[in-house]
Order: C-alpha cells, then structure tokens, then sequence
C-alpha cells in the first residue's frame, strides 16, 4: 500500500459534466490505489508535471476498486481547470498526491453538511461513508446552488433519502424559484433544522459562504471545538454561466 502523501497514476475514465461550469472526474488506479478517509482531498496535476498541482476534495467515498471521484470548477484563466475541462480525455492519465486534510468526522454526533457550489464533493464523500459504515447515525445534508442549472446530485440525494430514514436532504436556490426553499442556508438555518448544539457540522463553499455558516451554527449552540470548514477558492465564473457554455466540449 502505498504511504499518504505518495506520488500516485489514475487514469480518467469518466467526464461528466454536472452543471455549466463543473465537471465530474472518475479516476481509476493504474497500479496502487489511494488510502484515504472521506473527506480528504489530493493535490493533481498531469504526469509530465508541467501544470501547476491544485487541490480537490475527493467526492466519494472510499471503494473496493479504487475508483474515485471529483468536482473540478473551470475558472477563467485557470490553467489546470482550463486543460482538465478542454483537453483530457477518458483514458488519459493524471497524477495524485495525498491523502491530505481533517476535514473527517471525529465524533459520534448527528452530521450537519451544509455545502455550497463545488463545496458538496467533501460532503458528498462524508455522507456516502457514514451511510454504508454507520447507518444509524442521522445524516442533514444543507446544499444552495445560484439557479436550478448549478444543483449536483439533486437525483442522487433524493433516492437516499427514499432509501435511508436517517438521511436528510435540503435543497435552496438563491437566485430563483425551483426548488423546496428559496435563499441562503444562514438565514433558512434555524427554520431547517432547530438547534445545532447536538450536531458535528461541515462547512464547504466560497469564504463568504463559509464564515457566514459559521456564524449562524455558532448562533445556534454548535460546539466550536465540533465545527470543520472548508473554503473553496475556485467558484463558478459569470463568463462561463450563459448557455451552451458546457465542461469539456
């Protein structure tokens, strides 16, 4: 097995674009497959190393088959984001580094995961885990997305929560109609889901995103030493958002 932090070859054999501006990577191990924890994230880049490394949250939990999973917003300018959604192609190969990161539950405690944008893969991973490892242990997952066009996984969740009487699943739009709840998860927070003293939280999104969830769990009773976040720097860009504009055409 190989040692964390390791030089690790996967190869893509998925693109699936899952908004206008993000698109999902399956990643398959060519030989060694990575030994992590969900929640974690890896640095990629290309094998030859000439593109610079970046940071992503593996989005899945772990598996059998290696197989892993991630989120990859295209951001204007990015170099690595830029030949992740122009150039690579199923069957070509990347370079992985890690497993890094304590963004991992560390408690016994009912999950709160409150995701924003590219900000679900951790969460998604986390609540895969804590599924299939510990399925009696209450699972909240809080996503807001701009529009109806920026939802991840709506299908997916749905079918967990039909499948799992301890998994919840909480859907707002900030932008527009369409979905259950209509605003930001700080101010819907204390509607949704009470009091969150009882809970250990997960915080992922843009800065602001994040230190605002942070102040409204903090408002509502979470334990400090029980709350993780998690800032995303890449968010989704206006020039990218209009129609036709797809990952990886």
């Amino acid at each position: 097995m190989p040692e964390p932090g390791s030089d690790l070859s996967y190869e893509v054999v998925g693109l699936r674009p899952v908004t206008p501006v993000i698109v999902e990577l399956t990643l398959r191990p060519r030989s060694a497959a990575l030994r992590y924890t969900a929640g974690q994230y890896v640095l990629l880049s290309d094998v030859a190393g000439r593109l610079p490394q970046r940071s992503y949250s593996i989005a899945n939990a772990p598996r059998a088959d290696g197989l892993i999973t991630i989120l990859v917003t295209r951001v204007e300018g990015g170099v690595l984001t830029t030949w992740l959604h122009e150039r690579l192609r199923p069957g070509d190969e990347v370079a992985l580094e890690g497993p890094y990161g304590t963004f991992v539950p560390v408690t016994d405690r009912p999950l709160l995961l409150l995701a924003g944008g590219s900000g679900l893969a951790p969460m998604r991973a986390i609540a895969e885990a804590s599924l299939a490892e510990r399925p009696k242990r209450p699972v909240t997952l809080f996503f807001s997305a701009r529009t109806a066009r920026d939802v991840i996984d709506r299908r997916l969740f749905a079918d967990w929560q039909r499948s799992h009487e301890t998994f919840r699943y909480l859907l707002t739009l900030t932008r527009e109609d369409g979905a259950p709840l209509r605003g930001r998860i700080p101010d819907l927070l204390q509607g949704a889901v009470g009091s969150a003293a009882e809970h250990e939280v997960f915080i992922a999104g843009s800065e602001p995103f994040v230190a605002d969830c942070l102040k409204a769990v903090r408002s509502l009773g979470a334990d400090g030493a029980q709350v993780h976040t998690e800032p995303f720097f890449c968010e989704p860009q206006p020039w990218l958002s209009q129609p036709g504009d797809q990952p990886g055409s």
